[in-house]
């Protein structure tokens, strides 16, 4: 095997693997990050094992098919003794040919030495960085917490002994800041992520030429980081507390050495991020010892798959060649009427070449058609989104352009946010104000609680006061809900795009009081790529195409022009619908097309053709 062959087989092997698994956590639905860091982690371990595995593990045959050629039958040979014998043509260039292969591998061999010697540099800043940090003289678990100027947001350091280490002014947080930080960071180092991460880094140098290989390393860090993420929330227990904290570090902006250590402020869109926080309805419990066996119950038949798998052709027929007819050639005899004997050679040692003559192949079969169905369809946009504002007040601007192409998450109009704002620190300071009260109605109760112990007052002024901290406490709840929901208000004074697609006209202006109940909106934005088209065929040519669908085949359906001269796009059959139209017996199908040219438009009437079968 040369090393080409063997570098192509542990990334074909290892992309099988990773897209394998990650099919597998899409088929199950794993929704919980610290599940899926350990199906990932463990992903990472097999791709890295899968050249021992596969010189170790007994092969599993794996049957090949090849595609049969036309069988054309052998030519005739016929020796003609006047031919000289065929002598070997010399080939001056093949000497200086490029040697290709030789140069692949070093190809590979510098990339790859490039990206660890880039992975070692990092390592030595990180380690440089930890050193010149300050040490604060606080650990939370036996881990050590330190401070350093030249970080702008949290982050860990280290592999073998990790740290935390702070921004300068960490000493300026206030409590639930800090829990959230040290929180945060505190997951890292119990699950081992430094460590994963620098594993994944490697994986991915040795493995640079395989996209997958980049695929696992961003699937590694972003789970990692969704996990602690759900770690710092459970332990604020405010979601919006917690998402302004992770948004002042991103807006700062990361320094230093970033990929080195693990920086809390470092992975994701900030958008994307702060919205899985805030619309997350569940927590990460962890990964337990049921979820472990799950993944090596799952994982170990398709590793052993992957590794121990040995491609073998499939076993054909052989076809016997057709014996050679006898040919005479009168014209080249010798004079003498000389006999030729068995071996082939003429007597006096003359020699004969070979002479091929070429016999008629056998009649080609005709190829099959298509069959088709044909109907008359409409071109729909595959999502269309009237885009409405959540709250009322005034529309103070609009950031996106008519006719333009906008992205999921893209901030398109701005409604004045001072009244909620406002509303805001009312809410906070109404809550600040009741977590007074309820302090002091707790000191009160301790008190009455001793006097009690020493029948000074009576019992019922005690139960009294335990009602009045049980309704205090109630009230801080509410207050508490009270600042999420204005939190959540602010948000909406922000408009964004919700899908991709293609800005529509804009149908307020800047300056207009917008409402949560206008019918309009504020634009409607349709997404043309993909796109749908909508048309109908016979109720008598359904069957046949929902037994295709139920086979699992994909039919492919033609768009063509009003005169049906230019065929416009291809695409395939999404659906059928759930019922037949009374009036006119016919059945309506919808079709998809990426429609990468923008060759579609919404309500455009196309012809439409689909190859049901072939025949």
């Amino acid at each position: 095997m040369t090393t080409i062959q063997f570098l192509a087989g542990w990334a074909l092997r290892s992309s099988i693997l990773i897209l394998g698994g990650a099919l597998l956590l899409r088929a199950l639905g794993v929704k919980d990050p610290s599940i899926r860091l350990a199906a990932w982690t463990a992903m990472l371990c097999a791709s890295l094992a899968i050249p021992a595995l596969t010189a170790t593990l007994p092969k599993a045959p794996l049957a090949v098919l090849r595609v049969a050629s036309g069988q054309v039958a052998a030519p005739a040979v016929v020796y003609d003794a006047q031919l000289e014998p065929a002598r070997p043509v010399s080939r001056p260039d093949a000497a200086r040919r490029f040697d290709w292969a030789r140069a692949a591998v070093m190809t590979y061999v510098l990339v790859a030495l490039a990206l660890l010697l880039r992975l070692c540099v990092g390592l030595a800043m990180s380690l440089r960085l930890l050193r010149g940090s300050r040490a604060t003289g606080r650990a939370v678990e036996g881990i050590e917490i330190r401070e350093s100027d030249r970080v702008a947001a949290p982050l860990t350091l280290g592999i073998a002994h990790p740290a935390i280490v702070l921004p300068g002014d960490w000493r300026r947080w206030d409590g639930a800041r800090l829990d959230a930080v040290l929180a945060h960071e505190r997951s890292h180092i119990r699950r081992h992520d430094p460590a994963v991460q620098l594993l994944s880094a490697i994986h991915r140098a040795l493995l640079w030429h395989s996209p997958l290989s980049w695929f696992l390393r961003r699937s590694i860090v972003r789970a990692a980081e969704e996990a602690s993420d759900d770690a710092a929330v459970a332990v604020t227990r405010d979601r919006a507390l917690y998402a302004e904290v992770l948004l002042d570090f991103m807006r700062r902006g990361v320094r230093g050495p970033g990929w080195q250590g693990l920086p809390m402020a470092r992975y994701g869109r900030a958008d994307e991020r702060i919205q899985r926080i805030l619309e997350g309805t569940a927590l990460s419990r962890g990964v337990t010892r049921y979820s472990v066996a799950a993944i090596l119950a799952l994982g170990s038949p398709l590793v052993y798959l992957v590794a121990a798998a040995q491609p073998q052709a499939a076993p054909q027929a052989r076809v016997a060649p057709a014996p050679a007819a006898p040919v005479q050639t009168p014209s080249m005899e010798p004079s003498g009427q000389e006999s030729r004997d068995v071996s082939g050679a003429l007597p006096g040692g003359r020699s004969m070449a070979p002479r091929i003559l070429a016999q008629s192949a056998p009649a080609a079969r005709p190829k099959p058609a298509p069959v088709y169905l044909t109907g008359l369809g409409n071109v729909a946009a595959f999502y269309t989104v009237t885009v409405k504002p959540r709250i009322d007040g005034q529309l103070v601007s609009v950031t996106f352009k008519e006719g333009d192409t906008v992205q999921a998450g893209q901030l398109l109009a701005s409604i004045d946010a001072q009244p909620y704002q406002l509303r805001l620190e009312q809410a906070v300071g109404q809550l600040a104000r009741d977590q007074a009260t309820l302090k002091n109605a707790q000191i009160d109760l301790d008190r009455y609680q001793k006097l009690l112990a020493q029948n000074a007052i009576p019992k019922p002024q005690v139960d009294q006061q335990i009602a009045t901290v049980a309704e205090l406490e109630a009230n801080i709840r509410t207050d508490q809900a009270n600042v999420e929901n204005a939190r959540l208000q602010l948000t909406y004074t922000q408009i964004r795009a919700p899908i991709t697609g293609v800005a529509g006209l804009r149908l307020v202006d800047p300056g207009n009081i917008v409402r949560a109940a206008d019918a309009t909106g504020i634009l409607i934005i349709t997404q043309l790529q993909p796109i749908a088209v909508l048309f109908t065929i016979p109720e008598d040519s359904l069957p046949p195409v929902r037994a295709r669908l139920r086979e699992g085949a994909s039919l492919p359906v033609e768009a063509w022009n009003r005169d049906n001269t230019v065929k416009i796009a291809t695409g395939r059959l999404a659906a059928v619908d759930n019922q037949i139209d009374l009036v006119t017996g016919t059945a309506k199908l919808k079709a998809v097309f990426d429609n990468k040219d923008d060759a579609l438009f919404p309500n455009q009437f196309v012809n439409v053709r689909m190859i049901v079968d072939t025949r």
